[in-house]
């Protein structure tokens, strides 16, 4: 390992892998593992790491704890984080060179309470706004924008650079930090964005000495359709079940496995829709829903299990973000069925790893999953193919290149502590009060501007009136004089 040469604190959401314990919830967290990934890679490069992990449960901060020489863990709680100076204090007995944050929140909170001078990477691993969308068409509330709006606001205000999921979502970023005035005179020729895809840990665990899922919850011949991971507010399930549903009538050999579950708080409506659907379904036998399982043994589900499943509707949401479980998927083999929504899912159309169908047509759905059930020679082959793909091309220490970059030498953005230009830049509800406002004015203007014009009429008129009277007087005293 290279000689350590920065300091760099990395704060992430909690669930991350390290952190796995009889007490932690063993739920698969994709923004816990980018945090991570980022301080693995940091670390692997010769940094020394500090690992924050924010919960939102009541924990005090606690010690201390060496994962291995240059990467410390600590566990922060939101309480201590934004009512005391818990993460100064640490940047300043650490002797911080520099911080990191992955995925929208902990950035969000990284700009508010990291020190001021302090050189910050933010991330925003999906658009936040868009996100915002998928959860309010869930909820019907548009109300629920507004926080992912703060979230964005915040980090693309404070961050010296911020990194993307997708370059889809880079593009996306730049034109939304022109709106917040970053792109000015001083950052001109400088990049304030790079993409960092969704990333994986290269190394494969070996299988369990027994079936896990084979001959006990579904039998040995079965075909195994897999889900695994949560069901998001952008998850189309009715298209899922109906497809599925479909299929399963035409073979009886199919069997439908999830291993995941609702993603409370953020989503607590879309699974338990599936859980009604499953449960007034005449296959619902077929239909085995796991809930969320240890994360030491998933990986043999991907290894005993025929065909992958994940599936949108099409949103904006889908369009920048990414579908993380995918790489985990491929790294063991699993081809997938998925709708072609995400940057990753065109890539792994492209390279013929992953079948697709049209967002929203359960009867292609149905077919696809009928046809591949009787051609496992078709599987095999991408099975051959599908783990070195995921290991070459999305391994974290190679995807997190930009961020070893900055890391070996962070530095503040050029308009850093710098006046900003003000945009008029406004949207809905606010632009139409302000055209009212403005409109308003512009009426008071041309009504005095008009009454100004009918004074100074006027005023020429009685100019002239007075210059004709005093010709008048002037001709009547010269005929009076002697």
């Amino acid at each position: 390992m290279a000689e350590i040469s920065r300091k760099i604190i990395v704060l992430g959401q909690a669930l991350l892998p390290v952190e796995l314990n009889e007490t932690a919830e063993k739920r698969l967290s994709a923004p816990g593992i980018r945090a991570w990934h980022f301080a693995r890679a940091l670390r692997e490069a010769g940094h020394e790491v500090a690992l924050v992990s924010i919960h939102s449960a009541n924990s005090p901060l606690l010690s201390a704890r060496l994962l291995e020489p240059g990467l410390t863990l600590y566990q922060l709680n939101e309480a201590d984080l934004t009512t005391s100076s818990a993460l100064e204090k640490l940047v300043e007995d650490f002797k911080s060179d520099g911080a990191v944050a992955a995925s929208a929140w902990p950035s969000y909170l990284a700009a508010l309470f990291l020190p001021a001078e302090l050189p910050f990477w933010g991330d925003l691993f999906g658009s936040p706004l868009a996100e915002g969308q998928a959860k309010a068409v869930t909820y019907q509330d548009d109300s629920l924008i507004e926080p992912f709006s703060r979230f964005e606001r915040g980090v693309l205000d404070r961050a010296d650079v911020v990194s993307t999921v997708s370059s889809y979502q880079e593009y996306a970023t730049i034109g939304a930090l022109a709106t917040h005035g970053r792109l000015n005179r001083h950052t001109d020729g400088y990049r304030l964005v790079y993409t960092i895809p969704a990333t994986l840990d290269p190394q494969r665990l070996p299988p369990a000495p027994q079936p896990v899922i084979r001959g006990t919850v579904v039998p040995g011949d079965a075909f195994v359709m897999l889900w695994s991971g949560g069901f998001n507010t952008w998850t189309d399930i009715e298209t899922l079940f109906a497809g599925l549903e479909e299929a399963m009538q035409a073979n009886p050999k199919l069997h439908f496995v999830s291993t995941g579950g609702a993603l409370s708080p953020h989503d607590s409506q879309t699974y338990p829709r599936f859980e009604a659907l499953v449960s007034a379904s005449a296959n619902r036998e077929r239909y085995h829903l796991l809930g969320w399982l240890p994360l030491e043994n998933l990986h043999n589900y991907y290894l005993e299990s025929d065909l992958g499943i994940i599936l949108d509707r099409w949103s904006y949401e889908g369009l920048l973000g990414s579908r993380t479980r995918l790489l985990d998927w491929l790294l063991y083999g699993l081809p997938a069925i998925i709708t072609v929504t995400a940057e990753l899912t065109e890539q792994l159309v492209e390279e013929h790893l992953a079948f697709s169908f049209p967002h929203g047509d359960s009867h292609a759905l149905a077919e696809l999953l009928k046809s591949l059930a009787t051609q496992p020679a078709v599987l095999s082959e991408v099975r051959k193919r599908a783990s070195a793909y995921a290991a070459q091309r999305f391994a974290y220490n190679q995807a997190c290149r930009p961020l070893l970059k900055w890391a070996a030498n962070p530095w503040r953005a050029p308009d850093a502590g710098k006046p900003r230009p003000q945009l008029a830049v406004n949207s809905g509800q606010a632009t139409l009060e302000l055209e009212k406002t403005l409109a308003g004015y512009r009426a008071q203007i041309e009504a005095k501007n008009a009454h100004i014009a009918e004074l100074e009429q006027w005023a020429h008129d009685l100019e002239k009136r007075l210059q004709a009277q005093a010709g008048g007087w002037k001709n009547m005293l010269r005929k009076a004089r002697p």
